[in-house]
């Protein structure tokens, strides 16, 4: 009788091997597509995994980020605005869930969604779909991060103190 670590290992060695001989078969004679096709498989058995703050999966990017809720809501709607999106419709619960629905020219729709969590953290949810498109999830998120920083603001707005090099000194 096997043991069972030793039934484990066979499962698992079993399951490399198909993502292997998928990976093999999908490829038709091309190494780079035997590759590609083995990172797809491997990104889907393991869609919930990553590396970052921030998680794509199934076409929802969802993030948490140290920001003022109503501050966060703002960034929202500039990045909306930095990117030409309409605002279809957006409703706030008073309870601190705040969503809204985006429109781009050709009628795709995105929705953003923010729940508090704390004074100053926050919960957020860029929703493309579940074939729409990661880039543009989270280039919605990159500029909602640049207007919800606090410091953007003060280092772009700020006057500067230095000495003008250009004043000629009197003798």
């Amino acid at each position: 009788m096997r043991s069972t670590a030793a039934v484990t290992r066979f499962v698992i060695r079993l399951g490399c091997a198909a993502v292997l001989a998928m990976a093999g078969i999908s490829a038709g004679g091309c190494a780079t597509a035997a590759v590609a096709t083995a990172g797809t498989v491997a990104g889907i058995a393991a869609s919930a995994v990553s590396t970052g703050a921030d998680i794509y999966r199934m076409g929802k990017l969802d993030s948490a980020d140290q920001a003022r809720f109503d501050d966060w809501i703002a960034a929202a709607r500039a990045a909306a605005v930095d990117l030409d999106l309409k605002v279809e419709r957006w409703s706030d619960n008073g309870k601190g869930e705040w969503g809204c629905t985006l429109a781009d020219e050709r009628k795709s729709t995105i929705s953003v969604s923010v729940e508090r969590r704390t004074e100053t953290l926050c919960r957020t949810r860029i929703d493309v779909g579940l074939f729409g498109s990661e880039p543009t999830a989270r280039l919605i998120l990159t500029r909602m991060r640049v207007h919800g920083d606090p410091t953007h603001a003060k280092t772009r707005n700020a006057p500067t103190t230095a000495p003008s090099t250009n004043r000629v000194e009197p003798h």
